[in-house]
């Protein structure tokens, strides 16, 4: 195993990301109701258990007759709605009435649109033949055994729809992390309160809160201060079991000044330091810690490095403690306005705005001034990645991104 030496290197953002993709295995699968597996990450195949569409049928309200059949007037001996099921040959001069979605009453057989014939009671006149069958016919969409949804996808309304067509009401999906997130910091805090003297109100917990709730994940949150006995109390207080914790995540003290203790608390706890800082801005003094397949991240206080640290590794650790399929992190789009950059000599982890129109996606870079200003995340969907001496950027330039909406 992969760890950080004695003097912590700084670990670039692609370091980190391949020993968390090594450190990470997907948690076994599970299987819940169809109605409960809205944003869960899918862990089987699913096929098409039948021919779809599984019989031909009418693609428009009309009247079915024979392909071969060149009357111009006919006699309309049924009529067939959607889910009626009557089988019969038709003869010469012989039409059905079906409607949209109605199985058909046999092969080789043609709709015309109700638009195109003249009823009369049961006598139809065909005013006008166009060579359209207007029919969906069996098996068009898919054949019985045919794949339709591959492991890894996260279950949206439409993947749900789908699985509910072929009677899969029981999708297996990855069992769901525990987390706990435990909040450093004598300076925090509630929000709903006004700070005082010294004193800033906690935004950290509920960006870790509504990050999780979009993987489904409801974290146990624990507040504490900057006290090492405090840390090691603190689980054992709010009754949690640290051998049933499969992601901790610690809010603040993951720098080296006097009242950081989570490299200590994590020691105490039996976890591996691995990633003691990065060379990435924001998020410098990150920590990424092990006990057997247990994680934790020590993540930096300051909230636009809490965000960018969330963004990036811990949704790295996530996609693959759920199974999701293996996809790119980072894609790019071109720069939509000039940037007159210092270049830097660290990664930059941009707060950015992903926007679309008639000519694309472009992607704009926020302002920022420091890993405490939170003041460009208002606009922000997105994180840019600037790599070392990026700069100055003109428009157009590809710029590779994350987006911070869509999940995972």
């Amino acid at each position: 195993m992969t760890t950080a030496p004695p003097n912590p290197q700084a670990w670039t953002v692609e370091e980190t990301l391949a020993l968390i993709r090594q450190l990470c295995q997907p948690h076994e699968s599970e299987r819940i109701p169809l109605a409960q597996a809205s944003g869960r990450i899918l862990r089987q195949a699913v096929c098409a258990d039948m021919d779809q569409p599984p019989f031909d049928r009418s693609a428009f309200d009309g009247y079915a007759i024979r392909l071969d059949d060149d009357t111009a007037v006919f006699r309309c001996v049924d009529r067939l709605r959607a889910g009626d099921w009557r089988p019969r040959t038709l003869q010469h001069g012989e039409t059905v009435r079906v409607a949209t979605g109605a199985a058909l009453p046999s092969e080789d057989l043609q709709v015309v649109m109700q638009e195109d014939v003249q009823a009369d009671d049961d006598r139809v006149t065909i005013r006008q033949r166009n060579p359209d069958r207007n029919i969906r016919f069996r098996g068009e969409d898919a054949r019985a055994g045919q794949v339709l949804v591959e492991p890894g996808i996260c279950l949206s309304a439409g993947a749900l729809a789908l699985l509910a067509s072929v009677g899969c009401t029981w999708p297996a999906v990855t069992r769901r992390p525990r987390v706990v997130h435990v909040v450093s910091g004598n300076e925090i805090v509630p929000c709903d309160q006004t700070p005082v003297g010294g004193q800033i109100r906690d935004s950290n917990s509920i960006l870790v809160r509504t990050f999780l709730n979009t993987w489904n994940i409801e974290p146990v949150q624990l507040p504490v201060p900057e006290d090492l006995d405090a840390m090691t109390a603190v689980m054992e207080r709010a009754q949690v079991d640290p051998d049933c914790v499969d992601l901790l995540l610690v809010s603040g003290g993951a720098s080296v000044g006097d009242h950081d203790f989570t490299r200590a608390w994590l020691a105490t706890l039996g976890y591996t330091l691995h990633v003691q800082r990065t060379a990435a801005r924001p998020g410098k003094p990150m920590i990424l810690a092990s006990r057997g397949p247990r994680l934790a991240f020590g993540l930096p206080g300051n909230p636009l490095a809490h965000f960018a640290c969330l963004h990036v590794y811990v949704r790295q650790a996530l996609r693959r403690l759920l199974g999701t399929a293996e996809t790119p992190l980072f894609t790019t789009a071109p720069l939509a306005h000039p940037i007159d950059t210092v270049p830097n000599p660290r990664e930059t982890l941009w707060p950015a705005r992903i926007d679309g129109g008639t000519d694309g996606v472009w992607i704009t870079l926020l302002t920022w001034r420091s890993s405490g200003d939170i003041t460009a995340l208002g606009a922000a969907n997105a994180l840019a990645r600037l790599l070392p001496a990026s700069g100055p950027l003109k428009r157009g330039d590809p710029v590779p991104f994350l987006s911070t909406n869509s999940i995972p």
